[in-house]
């Protein structure tokens, strides 16, 4: 049976289909097959099923039924990763999770290093992860590396701070910010890759933020999501980090990530 990976950093990123091809061709000369799940139902969906169905015509026999591998409804197939023909195979299908059937016929993808999982994604989640302890040269344990030609980078998957403050729980969680009820029953986080700016205050053990509100269409729609937006999306104006210690290390992180996502200087 085939181990989970340990995710020990994940992409964050604005185009998920482009930084993940970018991420999976940096990581394929450190494994040995690739693994797809694929919902070959999406080939009947609009508006590009289609497309998904033409690749997989052109593809396919490249790659070997492993039926033992099938979960969720999907159907599992392995490719080899060591191969020019088995990487461009495989890339053709990774090309597909730009579409909206694309990301949900490439179910799930997983690399593999001699049966060890180096990378595994859910495209339609925009979700990819690796185990940079089995890559060359990958990052070392807690450090934000940059994807480069991409707003993206890969973030440590564990906590890096966590501490209580305001009747709250507050902690950094890769690239996000989280902030918990006491009891435990209600959490949010907000993506830090949405900060304008974060400044200590002259106490400081307050870090002020300033949150992009996104961009919007100029007509009714837009005017709709704006309100909405307003409404549901209420990241807090402030973090109490209780000692200025905490408040610098708390700087330090969301100033590391931003510089990697998009060289942003806060």
């Amino acid at each position: 049976m085939t181990p989970d990976i340990d995710r020990t950093h994940h992409l964050e990123c604005e185009a998920f289909a482009d930084a993940f091809r970018s991420l999976l061709e940096s990581v394929l000369p450190d494994t040995t097959t690739a693994v797809v799940h694929l919902d070959e139902a999406e080939m009947d969906m609009e508006p590009d099923g289609d497309d998904c169905r033409r690749t997989w015509d052109d593809v396919g026999h490249r790659f070997e039924r492993v039926p033992d591998e099938d979960r969720n409804g999907t159907l599992a197939w392995h490719c080899p990763t060591t191969t020019e023909p088995g990487r461009e195979a495989l890339l053709a299908l990774v090309d597909l999770t730009a579409g909206i059937a694309g990301r949900h016929f490439v179910f799930r993808l997983e690399l593999r290093n001699e049966g060890t999982p180096v990378l595994d994604a859910i495209p339609h989640h925009a979700d990819a992860a690796v185990d940079a302890t089995l890559l060359e040269g990958g990052p070392r344990t807690g450090e934000i590396v940059g994807l480069e030609g991409h707003d993206a980078c890969l973030v440590p998957a564990e906590t890096r701070l966590e501490w209580t403050a305001e009747d709250r729980n507050w902690s950094l969680r890769g690239g996000s910010l989280c902030l918990e009820t006491l009891d435990g029953r209600r959490t949010s986080c907000y993506g830090l890759t949405g900060l304008q700016r974060a400044t200590i205050d002259d106490d400081g053990t307050v870090l002020s933020l300033a949150w992009n509100p996104g961009e919007f269409p100029d007509d009714a729609v837009g005017t709709l999501l704006s309100w909405l937006t307003d409404r549901l999306y209420t990241p807090p104006p402030a973090i109490p980090c209780g000692t200025p210690e905490r408040a610098r290390e708390v700087h330090a992180y969301v100033t590391a990530l931003l510089e990697a996502y998009d060289g942003r200087d806060l």
